[in-house]
């Protein structure tokens, strides 16, 4: 290509130069000829890298596990009983009786005269004079205003529809029966007679329906409205009065005089005695017991026993696996070049 770039150059630098003057123009040599340019299209390779996967052949170490029946020897503390005699002294209550004397007040009660001043009542009739409001009833004349309930007559006015049927008349196609004679030839005799068959024939008739059409108008009517009106009336009322009396009445009116009299009392005298009792006594003995006692103690002893043991072990595996490489792959390319042409 760049070959090709190289030679146009040096062709269309040697048309553009200018020519030596020379006397002679009949020796002048050719005009160059015309160069036009093509797009052609050529075919290009280049390298490129790709991940391929491919299959190698490993040796893989594992781990497999393996249980294995092993004999421990463990040593285990094992119960052992046995009876013991032993004693102790244990201090137990022993209830005893003991006399003892003590001081006591004694109390004894002696008759002894006395005298005291008493109240004692006295009850006399007197007279007395109290006033005593007495209720009373007194009869007015009031006039009071009561409200009469009455009816008025009231005017008034509602939307009312009415709906008036309305004849109307439409033409309307109906599928009708009707019997057509059609000419048919006997292929016996060759004679040809008619034949009635039932046809159906679109007629339009008339139809009348009623259709409803409301009707809006405003109509009046009377209604009776409730009301009251004010009236005053004469009416006799009761009132509540209190007027004064005066009351006599005889009171019993108790009074008190004083009176001495004689009287026997109980007076208390205290002395001093002395008296015996008897007292329980606890008191605590050491007393020895024996009793027998089972002990346990523990011996250590050997024992063997079988225990499940995992064991690893390592197995050697040819594995088959995919490794990823990088492969240069050459592709094919079409590049599209304006190329120039010498014109013929």
């Amino acid at each position: 290509m760049h070959r090709w770039f190289a030679c146009l150059a040096a062709l269309a630098a040697g048309a553009l130069a200018p020519a030596p003057a020379r006397a002679d123009w009949s020796c002048l040599p050719p005009p160059p000829p015309g160069i036009r340019f093509e797009l052609r299209t050529f075919t290009t390779y280049y390298t490129e890298y790709r991940t391929q996967f491919k299959e190698v052949q490993r040796t893989v170490t594992r781990r497999v596990p393996e249980t294995v029946v092993k004999e421990v020897e463990e040593t285990v503390m094992v119960p052992h009983w046995r009876d013991v005699t032993r004693q102790r002294t244990v201090m137990v209550p022993v209830t005893r009786v003991e006399t003892r004397q003590r001081e006591v007040l004694r109390t004894e009660w002696q008759k002894e005269q006395r005298e005291r001043t008493v109240m004692v009542p006295e009850t006399t009739v007197v007279e007395k004079q109290r006033k005593v409001l007495v209720p009373d009833v007194r009869t007015e004349v009031r006039e009071k205003t009561v409200l009469v309930p009455d009816v008025r007559l009231e005017e008034r006015e509602r939307p009312v529809t009415v709906v008036r049927p309305v004849r109307e008349t439409r033409t309307e196609k109906v599928l009708t029966p009707v019997v057509v004679k059609v000419p048919l030839c006997d292929p016996w005799t060759g004679l040809s007679t008619f034949v009635c068959r039932v046809c159906l024939k679109v007629q339009e008739i008339c139809v009348t329906t009623v259709r409803p059409v409301k009707e809006h108008h405003v109509e009046k009517f009377t209604v009776a409205v409730p009301t009251v009106r004010e009236e005053k009336r004469a009416v006799t009322v009761k009132v509540p009065t209190v007027r004064e009396e005066v009351l006599t009445k005889r009171v019993p009116v108790t009074t008190f005089r004083p009176t001495k009299e004689v009287y026997t009392a109980n007076v208390p005298v205290t002395r001093r005695s002395i008296e015996t009792y008897e007292v329980p006594v606890r008191e605590l003995q050491p007393k020895v017991e024996t009793w027998t006692e089972r002990v346990c103690e523990k011996r250590p002893e050997v024992r063997v026993r079988k225990v499940p043991v995992t064991v690893w072990r390592n197995v050697q595996e040819v594995v088959t696996a995919k490794v990823p490489c990088v492969v240069p792959v050459r592709v094919a390319c079409r590049v599209t070049v304006c190329v120039p042409v010498l014109c013929d």
